[in-house]
């Protein structure tokens, strides 16, 4: 997989057994119907306990010209394992797709579209929909420290009562043609070559959350667009483990993110950095 591909599906795996072969199944059918000569799937493994790494060295087994497994042996977290697959897969075009996410092939040829049809679009992204059909909240507004603080604090009804900030777009549901959002969710992103040549992909600051809205962020400072594409969709099969209770490991990490994406971008409020490294030192207490 040395040469550039066309297109190179990445998924990055932890603990994702149940879900990672429809995920892959998904990316291959892809593969075969559109790119058989072009196209790869890659899938990093970030040191999963479960059977993913048995489900991976199967499928490298019976496609070897077009899947590629990598098991670390360790955990270092979403961003820095796509970044380490893209420089592994260099193509013209990245499908950064999670491991609960599945998708029929013809999705691809409109999103490729999309991206493709200005030099200045760096993402794309497709509807997200529930196993239930109805539509995932993807698309969001860049938040502020104030509406991810009372947000946590007092919850979304009087947070919105003291300060109604609109974190997700209300338009989703109504839309039938691309339009540019400030940013959407990583489960299902398309993003061009051109951009990730000149400027990267995830900061790798980020080990699990926020690296995706850093990401769009980047993008935009950078001069390029974020686009939406509700034409197409795929199934998230998502669950909100970082809220499930009030308090948890994940919540936590999720903090530490939130923290250091709002040091990233206002790097005067010391007393965020400052509570960043707090809870990331909490956060290393924890995980031993």
């Amino acid at each position: 997989m040395s040469s550039r591909r066309d297109v190179t599906f990445i998924i990055v795996s932890y603990n994702s057994e149940k879900t990672l072969e429809a995920s892959i199944n998904s990316c291959l059918a892809t593969v075969q119907k559109y790119y058989a000569n072009t196209g790869a799937v890659v899938v990093y493994d970030n040191a999963s306990s479960d059977n993913c790494p048995q489900i991976i060295d199967d499928f490298a087994n019976r496609y070897p010209s077009t899947f590629k497994g990598i098991k670390s042996h360790e955990n270092i977290g979403f961003g820095r394992a796509n970044n380490k697959a893209v420089q592994l897969s260099p193509s013209k075009t990245y499908f950064l797709i999670n491991p609960d996410v599945v998708f029929e092939p013809e999705i691809v040829n409109t999103l490729t579209a999309t991206l493709n049809s200005a030099n200045d679009i760096a993402i794309v992204c497709p509807k997200l929909l529930y196993l239930d059909r109805s539509i995932q909240p993807s698309i969001r507004k860049f938040p502020s420290f104030t509406y991810f603080l009372l947000r946590n604090l007092l919850g979304e009804r009087l947070q919105q009562r003291f300060y109604p900030f609109k974190y997700y777009y209300d338009i989703a549901p109504t839309l039938d043609s691309a339009v540019e959002v400030n940013w959407a969710i990583g489960a299902f992103m398309v993003v061009s070559q051109d951009y990730v040549d000149r400027y990267g992909l995830f900061d790798e600051r980020f080990f699990l959350y926020f690296e995706d809205v850093s990401l769009c962020v980047d993008a935009w400072l950078n001069g390029f667009r974020v686009i939406f594409q509700p034409q197409v969709y795929a199934l998230h099969m998502y669950q909100r483990v970082s809220t499930s209770s009030k308090f948890n490991y994940m919540k936590l990490l999720h903090t530490v993110s939130a923290l250091r994406f709002f040091a990233k971008y206002r790097p005067y409020k010391k007393r965020w950095q400052l509570l960043t490294h707090l809870l990331e030192l909490n956060l290393s207490l924890k995980s031993f």
